[in-house]
């Protein structure tokens, strides 16, 4: 009698959960539109052991039977097609929240997390090369009068400088901002620029990454203008700084538009002149791009995407054909793409040439394997399936492991040589 109930009750929660999952099934193809509890209901769901998950994506409907045997050559970690992985998961002893946004950047011999909370943490890289799971860090204090329930968009460390993208709230609108602090026990912020321009459409995020330009030193800014089927005109716009990748002097604050044409760049590195960059489409079409100067990249004129919900909004999908950049890479359907590196040789002698691509819904990482360093072909892609959204990622150089920023737990994922 105990047994029938307990199956009982195991099939009415898998059914109660499967509903659940249709019921918020539109609003999880259009991130921007969730609500509350329906991000809550899906990262509880995410822990539940996989066999209960697959159960309950066949029964509400989202996956079918045939998925279970269509899987014909997928590699699983630590297994991948040349070499072996092994993903070490470190937990940090800070308040989790339903969405745990982080960065990481690499300071002498530390890890420095940077919180989208605004929160700052150093760990000591002899905590990431032990063995146990919780590892210990220092939260660094900051100056109170940049505490202030901002968002954080990116950080980078740069000499014995971090620097941040946020936004301001002033009187007559909200502005993009770079705040800088010395790299001391207690972070004290100051502006570093303050652009003119009013935000119109909420900042999600806003990359930050040190090049080289014409001998000056500086810094390439992301900026975007697109919240799903609101386009923004801004892009193709000379008077605008947004929907576009900035270059700014480090030392006279002076900008300019290096690229235009963007709808939401999450990913930004640069590597000798080589700058590549990974973009959000609307439903459909992430790209990955080669960021040239003076390149237009099309947006919101065309793109492999199409809107979400509004059928006169039409996208043009050659960008070639109409005088824009084509992207190296279109990921149709989407994966949600976030941030990138080109990963040193050194790391392994059968990933020459790669680029590592990381992704939040699709909840892994992808390996783009180019013809060669002219990083302007792309041989092929190699699916590395994770769990987890992965908002960032870095190669530590002096341990020659790959860090991940893993948002649904606030975990540090590592990458090692297996």
């Amino acid at each position: 009698m105990f047994k029938k109930k307990f199956i009982l009750t195991i099939i009415i929660a898998i059914l109660l959960v499967g509903v659940t999952i249709v019921i918020f099934d539109k609003a999880a193809n259009t991130p921007k539109y969730q609500t509350k509890i329906n991000s809550i209901i899906l990262n509880k769901f995410f822990l539940l052991p996989d066999l209960i998950k697959s159960t309950v994506m066949i029964l509400s409907g989202r996956r079918s039977f045939s998925n279970l045997f269509n899987d014909y050559n997928v590699k699983f970690l630590p297994e991948t097609q040349y070499i072996n992985l092994n993903l070490e998961r470190k937990k940090i002893n800070y308040k989790k929240t339903n969405r745990n946004s982080f960065y990481v950047d690499v300071y002498e011999d530390n890890l420095i997390v940077t919180r989208k909370n605004n929160e700052f943490y150093s760990i000591n890289f002899s905590e990431l090369n032990t063995k146990d799971k919780k590892i210990k860090s220092e939260k660094y204090e900051i100056n109170k009068n940049f505490n202030s329930g901002r968002d954080i968009f990116d950080s980078l460390v740069l000499g014995n400088k971090i620097f941040v993208t946020t936004n301001t709230q002033y009187d007559d609108c909200k502005k993009l901002e770079i705040y800088s602090a010395k790299i001391e026990k207690k972070l004290v912020f100051e502006i570093f620029k303050s652009f003119d321009e009013c935000i119109t459409i909420g900042m999600g995020t806003s990359r930050l990454e040190h090049f080289i330009f014409n001998d000056q030193e500086g810094l390439l800014i992301s900026t975007q203008d697109a919240d799903n089927d609101k386009p923004g005109k801004k892009p193709q716009d000379d008077n605008s700084i947004f929907g576009k990748i900035l270059f700014m002097d480090i030392k006279t604050k002076e900008f300019q538009i290096f690229s235009k044409g963007h709808r939401n760049a999450q990913g930004l590195f640069a590597k000798d002149n080589v700058i590549l960059s990974t973009e959000h489409g609307p439903k459909g079409g992430d790209e990955l791009n080669k960021i040239e100067f003076k390149k237009n990249y099309g947006w919101p004129i065309a793109s492999y995407g199409k809107s979400y919900r509004k059928k006169n909004l039409k996208y043009l999908k050659s960008h070639k054909d109409n005088g824009f950049e084509e992207p190296l890479y279109a990921f149709v359907p989407s994966i949600g793409i976030s941030q990138l590196i080109i990963l040193p040789d050194t790391f392994n002698s059968e990933w020459q040439s790669s680029a590592l691509v990381t992704s939040l819904n699709g909840r892994s990482i992808y390996r783009v394997k180019f013809e060669d360093k002219s990083f302007n072909k792309i041989t092929y892609m190699e699916k590395i399936y994770i769990g987890e959204r992965i908002r960032d990622i870095k190669y530590v150089d002096k341990l020659n492991f790959i860090v991940v920023a893993l948002e649904r737990t606030g975990d540090i994922g590592i990458l090692k040589n297996y």
